[in-house]
């Protein structure tokens, strides 16, 4: 297996939209604390008062909480694709599954219809033999989206099987 990882690429997945909502929930939720404050004059008093009694500070420290808890569990995970001329691998900490040319009924590469922010983005789904549901690959969320889109296409055109 070290020889194959040696000649595939590999694609890490990034970590950046879960920073960003993290960061962005924060500053939102301290923004809200600050001027809830500062309208009602109890800034000087403390801001205890605020916190425990206001439902929107609740929603808001369980946002932070939950994307918080949703970051640690991707650095947890660490997941990898490995994207060879006749394989895929999906890693994470915890497993590696590997799916040779022999076991990928067909590779269609295609756009996302649930994602509306942006059209262009491309999804991945490779139809497994054994599987009744296809695997679905969203190169946006890998390091190098383009690169992995190309692999993917190697992979396809190597493949002996029905590749749409």
């Amino acid at each position: 297996m070290t020889q194959m990882k040696h000649e595939a690429n590999v694609f890490s997945v990034q970590l950046d939209f879960y920073w960003q909502s993290v960061a962005v929930y924060a500053v939102t939720l301290i923004c809200y604390v600050i001027i809830r404050a500062l309208y009602f004059s109890q800034l000087q008093e403390g801001l205890l008062v605020v916190v425990v009694n206001d439902p929107v500070v609740v929603v808001l420290g369980l946002f932070v909480a939950l994307s918080v808890i949703a970051l640690v569990v991707e650095m947890i995970m660490d997941r990898v694709i490995i994207v060879g001329s006749d394989f895929i691998t999906f890693v994470n900490r915890f497993h590696e599954r590997t799916f040779t040319s022999d076991e990928i009924d067909r590779i269609i590469i295609g756009k996302d219809r649930r994602v509306r922010v942006r059209p262009t983005t491309p999804i991945i789904r490779l139809y497994i033999k054994e599987r009744r549901r296809p695997l679905r690959i969203r190169p946006a969320l890998s390091d190098r989206e383009n690169e992995l889109v190309s692999a993917v296409l190697a992979l396809r055109h190597n493949h002996s099987g029905n590749a749409l």
